[in-house]
């Protein structure tokens, strides 16, 4: 510190070696005032009051001079936790004979802890770029908070990996919710009741109503999950198979049952019970647990303990008689995510059920089309695209679809499925769904075509990646089938991993991705916009998640996976591709995270009655988020510039 540096208890007057730095308004430093602002940043903030008073009876004050280091990489090692007053500062490290600013520091934020943790010198330069004014809590302090609080050991990781794994599970574990931390085990009611597949319908019947249930397991002793007369019988089977169809209550139930059997291990959340439910479209889940059954789990027993749950809105999807039913189904899905952010649920979560929620209504529109239209005069496929075909849609967003029919049809086939997708498209725009501005959608021409015709685009996009075709695969190659006997997944998704191999393709999609950089400022601070009167902005989905889903997906192809999601993608392709585990990892806790703030904040706007948006006023957010943001947003820098390196974008044409 080399006389750069003045240090005094919080209680006496602080003298200042030069007057370009104005501390005279908060000189003497009371402890109330220690204790306000430590209790504004966190994690003190999650400290019990009295806990962050004595840390502050603890605190000392120090000043350094602009240009001056309180830490020097390879020196002394830290013996306080410095908490930022006023001022900022850089951590510097050299590569390659070079001094690289990797970080930038301001109020609130901490430096010197990575030092404390490991007893060792530190590994970067910290050079104070402006004045700076520091509070100082001693060591001793700063372990015995780590030793005493988690929240606080967690917060103070040694790395930014760390830290980001911690706050994207901080506020599930906060919300403590039973969804979340509840086995499936837990809920079952009762034993197991079983009966065996050469018992008659009427016998199932008896059973049922003396034992006041709606579902039987067939299964014989031991109950093995995965035996030849293994199934399910429920009262819904016995009226829609049994008595609609006129069949003797002498009929086996082996001629009746639903087998093979969907089934979910004991030791699964209560949450993944609710999703395979929504998903499969089912009311009863046999819970299996080594190989056995050990019981039955209902969607009354989810709905018993949590209101608002996803699994009301299939009801009310079957209740629907009109548009305007439809459309407070809409309102309805928001109400549920809304339950599941209280709840804690990972937004990868919410954009599962939101997907399923949503694609149970465009199923319910499409068939009503069909039934409206007449039957299809060939299979047809139709799909969604972009963030609803990567099961990331969050509220209701704009269409995307498309629509594929089979090669081989009538002369009448195209204006059927023009009429079609006519229906359908205004139908989901009087739902809440707006139409796309850039019109991709089942009703332009260009995105209703034959199989062979979409097979032919695929790879024209591939082989010549001009502007617009690296523009289409990142919103096509992001597709899923909702609907339709036409299979398209097998025609189509071998074309799509055909661009492993062609290097040009990655490399120009590559520098496609790249041109919106990760948003930082030259001195690595979040880097905000101003539109019009509205000032310190940052767009949580262009400059944020769309930026790592469009890494995700360079990584994928390079990889040769076939997923679609953001987060499966990552997860998937590190090993095969230029992605490293660490930075997958960073890039997964990073898309989380953006995703929630961007989710809740949207959330928070419909709430209201507002329009969602995906800008947020940077400044307006806790100090908390706003750190998070900027670690997130460093984890995508790391990637784009190895990215970068990977493709060696800099010298394409």
């Amino acid at each position: 510190m080399a006389g750069e540096a003045l240090r005094k208890s919080p209680n006496s007057a602080l003298g200042v070696p030069n007057d370009k730095i104005d501390i005279t308004n908060i000189e003497p430093h009371p402890m109330d005032e220690i204790v306000a602002f430590l209790r504004t940043y966190p994690p003190f903030d999650q400290l019990p009051a009295v806990v962050a008073e004595r840390a502050a009876a603890q605190a000392q004050i120090e000043y350094f001079a602009a240009g001056s280091e309180p830490l020097t990489s390879g020196g002394a090692a830290a013996r306080f936790l410095y908490m930022i007053r006023k001022g900022s500062v850089e951590l510097v490290h050299v590569q390659a004979g070079e001094a690289v600013v990797v970080d930038a520091l301001s109020v609130g934020e901490a430096f010197g802890h990575p030092s404390l943790i490991r007893n060792q010198p530190p590994i970067v330069t910290v050079r104070a770029r402006t004045e700076v004014l520091t509070y100082l809590i001693p060591a001793e302090t700063f372990h015995r908070l780590r030793a005493e609080y988690a929240h606080f050991a967690n917060f103070f990781a040694a790395s930014a990996l760390d830290r980001l794994k911690f706050a994207a599970r901080g506020r599930a574990d906060a919300a403590a919710p039973y969804l979340f931390q509840t086995r499936v085990r837990d809920l079952i009611q009762r034993a197991p009741v079983t009966i065996t597949a050469e018992a008659t319908v009427r016998e199932a019947a008896q059973l049922m109503r003396d034992q006041n249930i709606s579902c039987l397991m067939v299964a014989p002793p031991p109950y093995h999950a995965d035996g030849p007369d293994t199934g399910i019988i429920t009262d819904r089977d016995l009226r829609n198979r049994v008595v609609a169809a006129g069949l003797p209550d002498t009929t086996p139930l082996r001629a009746v049952m639903t087998s093979p059997t969907i089934t979910l291990a004991a030791d699964s959340m209560a949450f993944e019970a609710l999703l395979l439910m929504l998903e499969r479209h089912i009311h009863h889940l046999p819970i299996v647990e080594h190989g056995r059954f050990v019981g039955m789990v209902t969607h009354t027993d989810i709905l018993r303990r949590q209101s608002n749950s996803p699994l009301l809105l299939p009801r009310q999807l079957e209740r629907a008689r009109n548009l305007d039913d439809l459309r407070r189904y809409g309102d309805q899905v928001a109400e549920a995510v809304g339950g599941l952010l209280s709840a804690g649920a990972r937004v990868a979560d919410i954009g599962r059920m939101v997907a399923v929620a949503h694609d149970a209504l465009l199923q319910r529109l499409l068939r009503d089309a069909e039934a409206e239209l007449g039957a299809p005069p060939v299979p047809y496929a139709w799909l969604v695209v972009g963030s609803q075909g990567r099961y990331e849609q969050t509220l209701r967003t704009d269409q995307d679809n498309a629509l594929i029919y089979a090669d081989e049809h009538p002369p009448a086939a195209p204006d059927y499925f023009k009429a079609f997708a006519a229906i359908v498209v205004e139908r989901l725009v009087a739902c809440g769904f707006p139409r796309c501005p850039g019109e991709i959608m089942a009703t332009n021409p260009a995105w209703r075509q034959p199989l062979s015709k979409w097979q032919a685009t695929f790879a024209h996009w591939i082989e010549v990646p001009d502007e617009e075709a690296l523009l289409r695969c990142a919103i096509f190659f992001d597709y899923r089938q909702v609907h339709g006997t036409l299979a398209v997944e097998p025609a189509l998704r071998p074309i799509i991993l055909r661009a492993r191999a062609n290097t040009i393709f990655l490399a120009r999609l590559a520098r496609a991705a790249l041109r919106t950089p990760a948003p930082l400022t030259l001195f690595r601070g979040v880097a905000l916009e101003q539109r019009g009167d509205q000032r310190d902005l940052l767009d949580l989905k262009h400059r944020g998640t769309a930026i790592i889903v469009d890494l995700a997906r360079i990584f994928a192809l390079e990889a040769g996976c076939s997923e679609t999601g953001t987060i499966a993608r990552l997860h998937s392709s590190w090993e095969q591709s230029s992605l490293g585990e660490v930075e997958a990892e960073r890039l997964i806790h990073a898309f989380e995270l953006i995703s929630q703030l961007r989710l809740r904040h949207q959330y928070g706007q419909m709430s209201r009655g507002e329009a969602p948006t995906n800008s947020v006023v940077f400044t307006q957010l806790s100090p908390l988020e706003q750190r998070e943001l900027k670690e997130s947003f460093q984890a995508v820098s790391r990637a784009q510039r190895a990215l970068a390196m990977a493709f060696q974008t800099d010298r394409l044409a």
